[in-house]
């Protein structure tokens, strides 16, 4: 903006365990950017979509299997976005909802059913 001071360069830190005369500016950047990539991939999912970061659960063996379900339930709702044919619906909350139509029905067949049919076919 007109008459405002020019923000300072931003400096970012970087941990890696190889030497850093064996990794150039462009591929510190690489590794930076996968970081990011994994943390706004499954771990955004795990924080916003299914509460992971609310959780009280405070017993190591309680939170392990919350856990577990949690990534379970991603990894499915990665594959009906993925095949969703309404471009609109195919979010994770999209397939939240599709789970909770008819009184969760959808939700108890994909977990009891051998091939269930509330996944679109690959």
């Amino acid at each position: 903006m007109p008459g405002q001071p020019a923000k300072e360069p931003e400096i970012e830190f970087l941990i890696i365990s190889r030497p850093a005369a064996q990794m150039n500016a462009g591929q510190m950047l690489g590794a930076d950017r996968k970081y990011w990539g994994i943390e706004n991939g499954l771990h955004q999912r795990l924080d916003v979509i299914a509460g992971e970061d609310r959780s009280r659960v405070r017993h190591r063996n309680a939170a392990l299997n919350l856990a577990v379900i949690r990534r379970a339930v991603i990894s499915v709702a990665v594959h009906w976005i993925n095949r969703c044919k309404n471009q609109r619906l195919a979010t994770p909350s999209g397939f939240y909802d599709f789970m909770s139509q008819e009184n969760n029905k959808r939700a108890i067949k994909l977990v009891t059913a051998c091939k269930p049919s509330c996944l679109p076919s690959s």
